[in-house]
C-alpha cells in the first residue's frame, strides 16, 4: 500500500535463510529493468543519487558502479555530517580486503553491499558465485569478473549514499539474524581467479578438491584474462604500494640481537628464531626525506645565516633551539623531527619524483608481510599494528629506516630497545639500530616479475 504503480515492486522470500549472497542473487535474476542495483537496507540514498550510476551504467554496460558511501547518522537517518566517503578497496593474496583512497576513479575491489550493474551484464556474467554462502567474498569476486573479463569498476562521485557500519557499542546497528556457514568464500576466490598465485593463499592451505568448475567455466566461456592482469592494471596499490614488496625479512635489534614480532595489538622482541616477517610498504609520502637522511644537519655553515621566522641561526639545524618544529620556518622545514634547509630538502625531492615519474614509488612505511597491518603510530611501548594505508598519507604510518640504522618515526621519536629489553620509543639521538636479517626475495614477486614477461605486461598499460 502507498507505493506508486510505477514502481512495479516485487517482495521475494527464500523458505530458509541463506544469507545476502543467494538473496542478491535470486532478486537480481528476478530484476525486469534495464539496470540492476544492490543498496543495504541500512542506508540512506542523497538526492538524485542514482543520476550518476546510471550514466555511467548507460556509457559502458560491461561496468559495476559504486556511489560514494559515507556515514550513517542512525538518530536522524541522514548522513553524517563532515563524515568520512569511501568507495574504494583492494585486496592480498589472501583475499583479504581494506579500504584506501586515491585520485582515481577506478575500484580494484568493491566493498560489497552498495553497487549498480547493468541487467546484460548481470546475466552475461553469471551474477554471484552461487555456491557462496552468507556474505564476504562476493564483493572480491564480482569485481574479478569484471575487471578480467573485459569489464571496469568506477566509482559515482556524485552519487552518495550513507550507509550504517556495525559499531559494537551501538546495539541498534548488530545484525538480528544468525546464518549457519560451512562455505569458505575467499578460499573459492582465490581457487577461481588466483591462478599462478593460488600458492600465496594462506601459505599453501587452499584446498586443492576445491569445486569452482562453474566459475572457472565462465572465465573460459567470457574469455577472462590471467590475476596476474588485475595485478598489473592496479600496479601502483600492488608495486608501488608494496603488497608485492622487492624483499622480506626479519628485523633484528642490534644491542640484545633479538628481532621484533607481533604481540597482540603491537609488537614484542624475541629470539630471532621466533622473529616476524616483515618489508617496506606504502607509497612514497610527499614529505619523505632523502635516501642519505640519518637526523644529522644537511647544510654547512656559511657566512649568510639562514631565516628560521623570527629568528636566524648559522644552519637550519641551529633553528629550533629546543622548541621543534615551531622555530623552524622559511628557509628551512621540519621534517621526521629535523630541522632541514628548505632548498636542499626540495631539491632532494624533485630528483625522487623525477625517478618515480610518472607514479609515486614505495616506500614510507613497513609492513607484516602477507597480512593488512602495518607500522601505525609510535606509543611510549613501540608501534600500534593497523591497517595499512598503502597510499601514504596516514602520517601515523610513516617510518624510516635511516642512514645509521635507527628506524624514525615521522613524530620524531626512534623505535629503540630499552634496558630491559623491551621496546619503546625514545629520542634519535642515542637511540639503538636494528638491521635486516634473513632477507628474501618472496614467492608473490618472483611470480609477478615472471608474470609481466609471459603475457608481456608493460609500463605504458593502464595502471590505476
Amino acid at each position: 500500500a502507498g507505493i506508486p504503480e510505477e514502481c512495479r515492486l516485487r517482495v521475494l522470500r527464500h523458505t530458509q535463510p541463506w544469507g545476502l549472497m543467494i538473496a542478491k542473487q535470486t532478486g537480481g535474476d528476478a530484476a525486469l529493468g534495464k539496470y540492476i542495483g544492490f543498496y543495504d537496507c541500512h542506508v540512506a540514498p542523497a538526492e538524485g543519487w542514482y543520476r550518476e550510476t546510471v550514466e555511467l551504467l548507460r556509457q559502458q554496460p560491461k561496468r559495476l558502479v559504486v556511489p560514494l558511501i559515507g556515514d550513517l547518522d542512525v538518530d536522524k537517518w541522514d548522513e553524517r555530517t563532515n563524515g568520512a566517503l569511501t568507495a574504494k578497496c583492494y585486496i592480498n593474496f589472501n583475499a583479504d580486503f581494506w579500504w584506501y583512497d586515491d585520485e582515481s576513479d577506478a575500484i580494484p575491489v568493491i566493498s560489497g553491499g552498495l553497487v549498480a550493474t547493468t541487467r546484460w551484464w548481470w546475466h552475461m556474467s553469471g551474477g554471484y558465485d552461487k555456491s557462496m554462502r552468507g556474505w564476504g567474498g562476493e564483493n572480491t569476486d564480482q569485481s574479478l569478473r569484471a575487471w578480467l573479463c573485459g569489464g571496469d569498476v568506477l566509482r559515482a562521485k556524485s552519487s552518495r549514499i550513507a550507509h550504517m557500519w556495525r559499531v559494537p557499542s551501538d546495539r541498534r546497528t548488530l545484525a538480528k539474524y544468525k546464518l549457519k556457514g560451512g562455505v569458505d568464500n575467499l578460499a573459492r576466490v582465490a581457487a577461481m581467479w588466483f591462478d599462478e598465485f593460488k600458492p600465496k593463499f594462506r601459505e599453501g592451505r587452499l584446498d586443492p578438491h576445491l569445486n569452482v568448475s562453474d566459475g572457472l567455466e565462465m572465465r573460459e566461456r567470457l574469455q577472462c584474462k590471467p590475476f596476474a592482469y588485475f595485478l598489473h592494471r592496479f600496479r601502483r596499490v600492488y608495486v608501488d604500494g608494496g603488497v608485492i614488496p622487492d624483499k622480506v625479512f626479519k628485523i633484528r635489534a642490534k644491542q640484545s640481537g633479538k628481532c621484533l614480532q607481533r604481540h597482540g595489538g603491537g609488537y614484542q622482541l624475541r629470539p630471532c628464531e621466533q622473529g616476524g616477517w616483515f618489508h617496506k610498504a606504502n607509497q612514497m609520502h610527499d614529505n619523505f626525506p632523502p635516501d642519505d637522511f640519518d637526523g644529522s644537519p644537511e647544510d654547512e655553515p656559511s657566512e649568510q645565516e639562514v631565516v628560521c621566522g623570527n629568528h636566524k641561526a648559522k644552519t637550519c639545524a641551529g633553528c629550533p633551539q629546543g622548541n621543534g618544529p615551531g622555530w623552524c620556518h622559511n628557509d628551512c622545514i621540519w621534517n621526521f623531527g629535523a630541522c632541514m634547509n628548505r632548498k636542499q630538502f626540495l631539491k632532494a625531492q624533485e630528483k625522487r619524483k623525477a625517478k618515480a615519474a610518472p607514479s609515486p614509488k614505495c616506500c614510507s612505511g613497513i609492513r607484516e608481510w602477507n597480512t593488512l597491518d602495518c607500522f601505525d603510530r609510535l606509543d611510549t611501548a613501540g608501534p600500534l599494528a593497523y591497517n595499512c594505508d598503502i597510499t601514504g598519507k596516514n602520517e601515523n604510518q610513516l617510518y624510516l629506516w635511516d642512514a645509521s640504522g635507527r628506524i624514525r618515526h615521522v613524530s620524531g621519536k626512534c623505535l629503540t630497545e630499552g634496558p630491559d629489553h623491551k621496546i619503546k620509543a625514545s629520542d634519535c639521538e642515542g637511540a639503538g639500530a636494528w638491521e635486516e636479517i634473513e632477507p628474501f626475495l618472496p614467492e608473490e614477486t618472483k611470480l609477478y616479475r615472471q608474470a609481466l614477461i609471459t603475457y608481456k605486461l608493460t609500463d605504458d598499460m593502464p595502471d590505476h
